[in-house]
């Protein structure tokens, strides 16, 4: 952006430059026209006026140049606040977006932690109710009894369910009763 920035300033100068070299030119002649008029009645050179309609036009030329001159500043410097908003805008936004990768990628890792725990711990399920018995201890088995027992399943039926003893299960929802308090 900034290089377009210098771009337009320096062909804004360039045309300056050229108005510049048309006024002198548009002098230059008007000089040369009045000094051979002066030859002419074969007088000495006075100073050179310009007429008054030239002058005008010039000096209108000149004004409007001007006024377009600072339109097309201002014009410029709006627009390189604007790309600098922008810029602030998109740099938020991406620091946004790498926090939100890191916070995604630290929950897939722990997601993953927690699938081994519950693929060693559902290995250990498995090995036990091969047994024919659940482990007691685990926590997915207490998570099953507690659900089973809030559903309103008699001691015997969550014992069947979760393959625990009734004891065992008794002792879970015990427990669980005595610690809510």
């Amino acid at each position: 952006m900034e290089s377009i920035l210098k771009e337009v300033m320096l062909l804004q100068s360039g045309v300056e430059i050229l108005l510049l070299i048309l006024l002198v030119v548009v002098l230059w002649r008007t000089r040369g026209k009045a000094d051979l008029a002066q030859e002419d009645k074969g007088t000495t050179a006075a100073p050179v006026l310009l007429p008054d309609k030239v002058k005008e036009t010039i000096e209108r030329f000149l004004s409007e140049s001007e006024k377009i001159s600072q339109a097309f500043e201002a014009n410029l410097k709006n627009k390189k606040e604007l790309s600098a908003d922008l810029i602030l805008k998109l740099d938020r936004r991406l620091t946004d977006y790498q926090n939100l990768l890191n916070k995604t990628e630290e929950a897939i890792k722990t997601g993953e932690k927690r699938l081994a725990q519950l693929t060693e711990n559902g290995v250990a399920l498995v090995a036990a109710s091969e047994h024919g018995q659940a482990n007691p201890a685990a926590p997915e088995t207490r998570a099953l009894v507690l659900r089973l027992a809030k559903k309103g399943l008699s001691v015997e039926d969550i014992a069947v369910s979760s393959k625990l003893l009734r004891g065992e299960v008794e002792l879970i929802i015990n427990l669980e009763k005595e610690f809510e308090v």
